[in-house]
Order: structure tokens, then sequence, then C-alpha cells
């Protein structure tokens, strides 16, 4: 392995990796919580708790907004010029279908 590919791998790729696997934790802890607050809402359905929940939702809703946008970015950077023109198929939907006289 080369020096650089080793910068890549510590740099960028383990870290990916550590990102993936807390975010698969925070998936798994939020289906916790939605069935606790299930539970809670048909038990109590107290507003107060339901207002802070709502609050704490809409943050994390931003914040997975964020994230999705810095992914797409990701992804963006690492395509390889070469994806990133035009196939020959995307070209043939494109092409104005010709009119027909049914």
């Amino acid at each position: 392995m080369s020096e650089s590919s080793t910068n890549l791998e510590l740099g960028i790729v383990l870290p990916l990796g550590v990102v993936a696997n807390q975010l698969m934790k925070i998936e798994a802890e939020l289906r916790f919580l939605n069935m606790k607050a299930l539970g809670f809402a048909r038990d109590n359905g107290d507003g107060a708790v339901a207002g802070q929940i709502a609050g704490r939702l809409e943050r994390i809703s931003e914040a997975l907004d964020l994230i999705r946008g810095l992914v797409a970015d990701l992804q963006a950077d690492i395509q390889p010029r070469a994806a990133l023109r035009e196939s020959p198929r995307d070209r043939d939907l494109r092409k104005p279908q010709p009119e027909r006289d049914d």
C-alpha cells in the first residue's frame, strides 16, 4: 500500500465507516424511542411533552437534511469524470419524440 492510499484509508474511508456505524446506532435508538412514544401517546397524550418532543424532532429533521446534503456532496466529489458525462441512453430519453396523429 502506498503512503497516499494509506492516508486516504485513514483520513476518509475509516472515518466514514465510523460515521456509518454511528448513524446505524442512531437509527436503532430512534426506532426504540418511536415505540416508546407510541405507548406514551396511547396512555397519556400530554400536550406539553408532545410539544417538547416535536421541537426535538424538528432539530433532528434539520440535521438529517444537512447530512443528506453533505453525503450528496461527497458522492458528487468522488464520482469519476467519465461517470459525469451523459450516457447514450440519457441522450435518447431526451430526444424529442415525433408527433403522432392518432
